[in-house]
């Protein structure tokens, strides 16, 4: 409930941008004194700078971002054989786009947790600006944004993209926790009401959830080995799949060892099934991002086929 008041008043603040700015426009405008508020604003900017990452990627906007000055020049190259540096930028453009995007939003928020440390209540001066002042922070956000797409390629690109990796690498980590986190919970909620209540409802819902998580996850497999590998080649592919099925089949086990059941009794496949689907998800999202251009032999390992247009 407090989530939809919060959305409504979200929009009621919309126009009032200029929200603790002296400015005779907005001066009707108080600041969002209500946190939850403030925490929909940023996470709607945050929303709003994946929206406009994804809108970077659309071949329209590649074709007017190779127009400015510099951006298609040096950079992460992918090396194929007999292809001009063009046709480099016709791959590397969009993500060059949402490299700046996201080096946007970055500066500012790292800047910003900067500004706010060691503020623990809305007394604190500087909390007037993490409530308010929202017309120029936003302006502070597309002005780093424009900025950002005049800087060089080369070395940036480069960096940026390393950094990239190991944000994300970081990510699914946390990603991890707080799926193992949440399976736990379910898991130990649903065995409590197993003992308290009804039994057998409880351990049909508990063996349903695994069941369908195990077959999704042997089902994607099976469209992993079909798709993305061939019988004479597709050697990385293989050991990948193969690799991160073996290791969900270990991390199966062990979840239901006795020795994990004495330490952890609430310990189980449902757990388990979870990260194992997560895994397989987390395959196919690297084999499907694989570099290709258009009408191009791709050439990965021993693996080859052709990108349609």
């Amino acid at each position: 409930m407090g989530a939809v008041l919060g959305v409504f008043s979200l929009a009621s603040w919309v126009p009032c941008l200029c929200g603790g700015a002296s400015c005779l426009l907005c001066s009707c405008c108080p600041n969002s004194r209500n946190s939850t508020v403030t925490r929909l604003i940023y996470a709607f900017i945050l929303l709003l700078g994946t929206f406009v990452s994804c809108i970077m990627r659309l071949e329209s906007m590649e074709t007017q971002l190779k127009k400015i000055p510099g951006f298609c020049e040096g950079g992460f190259k992918i090396k194929v054989a007999d292809i001009k540096a063009d046709k480099d930028c016709n791959v590397q453009v969009g993500y060059k786009a949402v490299y700046r995007i996201s080096f946007a939003l970055a500066v500012f928020f790292f800047a910003f947790s900067l500004l706010m440390l060691k503020v623990k209540t809305s007394k604190d001066p500087r909390a007037a600006v993490h409530n308010g002042f929202w017309f120029f922070k936003i302006a502070t956000i597309v002005g780093i944004m424009v900025g950002s797409f005049y800087i060089p390629g080369g070395h940036f690109t480069t960096a940026w993209f390393v950094i990239g990796m190991c944000g994300a690498f970081l990510f699914i980590l946390i990603q991890l926790v707080l799926l193992v986190d949440l399976a736990h919970s379910l898991n130990e909620s649903w065995v409590n009401r197993m003992e308290e209540e009804n039994p057998r409802f409880w351990y049909a819902v508990l063996l349903s959830v695994t069941s369908i998580l195990y077959i999704a996850s042997i089902v994607f497999v099976g469209l992993l080995y079909t798709y993305y590998t061939k019988p004479d080649g597709c050697t990385e592919n293989k050991f990948f799949i193969s690799i991160n099925l073996i290791l969900c089949v270990v991390v199966s086990i062990i979840s239901i060892h006795p020795k994990i059941q004495e330490h952890q009794p609430r310990s189980g496949l449902l757990q388990s099934s979870v990260i194992t689907l997560y895994t397989i998800y987390l395959t196919w999202s690297a084999m499907t991002n694989e570099p290709a251009l258009p009408g191009f032999l791709v050439h990965h390992d021993d693996c080859d086929w052709l990108v349609q247009p």
